[in-house]
C-alpha cells in the first residue's frame, strides 16, 4: 500500500479537497495529511499574518475559517512538516499553487505551481492570454508573475474559495467575458468541482481547475 504526504498551509484535515480527489487514485493509496495551521495558537496565527512586502496566501482552518498567512513565515514550517513526514510517505504533495522554494528533501515533492504551469504550457503551445481567479486581490501582481514565468500573460480577477459566494464567482467570470481570454484557471487548491460546474453554467471558456491537474497528474504515478 502507497502512502502519499499531503502538506495544506491550512489546517488539517482538509474535508474540502481530500475526499473530493480520492476519485482519482486506486483503493491501495492512504493520505497522510499535515497542516501548517496545524495547533496553532491565536496568538501564532497572528504572527505569521502577512506584513508589507510580504506574499499573502489564504486557506482555512478545518471549521471553514479562512485564515491569511504570509509565505516568507511558513517556508520554515513546512520544512518541518517534510523532516517529519520522511519514512512515513512515499511521496509528498504541497497542497498550495503558490511558488515555492526547492525543500530539502530525500523523497520526491510535487510542486503544485510547478505543475499546473506546464501542463497549461503543453495544453496551450501558443501562448495567449490567460484568465486567472485567486482568492483575494492582493494576490494579483505574485500571480502574474508566475504565469509570465510560463509565457503566459495572466488577466485577473477575484472571488475566495473559503469565503465563498456564488455572485462573487459569476462576477469575477464576468470579468473575463470581453477579455481576449479563451481559458481561465482558478489558481487555489481551495477551488473545488462544483465551483467549476457553477463557471461552466455561466461561460463557455475553457475552465482549469487547479486541484484536478494536480490530483489527477500524481495519481498516474500509482
Amino acid at each position: 500500500m502507497h502512502k502519499i504526504g499531503v502538506i495544506t498551509i491550512g489546517e488539517s484535515p482538509r474535508t474540502d479537497l481530500i475526499p473530493e480527489i480520492k476519485r482519482f487514485f486506486s483503493s491501495n493509496i492512504t493520505f497522510v495529511e499535515r497542516g501548517v495551521l496545524d495547533n496553532l495558537s491565536d496568538i501564532q496565527l497572528a504572527e505569521i499574518s502577512p506584513q508589507n512586502g510580504q506574499t499573502t496566501l489564504i486557506s482555512r482552518k478545518n471549521n471553514g475559517t479562512p485564515v491569511q498567512m504570509a509565505k516568507e513565515k511558513i517556508i520554515p514550517m513546512i520544512q518541518s512538516i517534510i523532516d517529519d513526514l520522511h519514512h512515513k510517505v512515499d511521496l509528498i504533495i504541497l497542497a498550495c499553487t503558490g511558488v515555492f522554494p526547492t525543500f530539502s528533501s530525500n523523497i520526491p515533492i510535487i510542486y503544485p505551481d510547478h505543475l499546473l504551469n506546464y501542463v497549461s504550457q503543453g495544453i496551450f503551445k501558443v501562448k495567449e492570454n490567460i484568465g486567472v481567479i485567486v482568492p483575494l486581490p492582493e494576490q494579483s501582481n505574485s500571480i502574474k508573475a508566475k504565469w509570465a514565468t510560463a509565457g503566459f500573460q495572466a488577466i485577473t480577477a477575484t472571488c475566495s474559495p473559503y469565503h465563498f459566494q456564488e455572485q462573487a464567482m459569476i462576477k469575477a467570470i464576468a470579468a473575463f467575458e470581453n477579455a481576449n481570454v479563451n481559458t481561465v484557471v482558478l489558481d487555489c487548491i481551495g477551488y473545488t468541482q462544483p465551483m467549476k460546474e457553477l463557471i461552466q453554467k455561466q461561460s463557455d471558456k475553457f475552465i482549469i481547475l487547479s486541484r484536478n491537474i494536480i490530483f489527477k497528474t500524481v495519481s498516474e504515478l500509482f
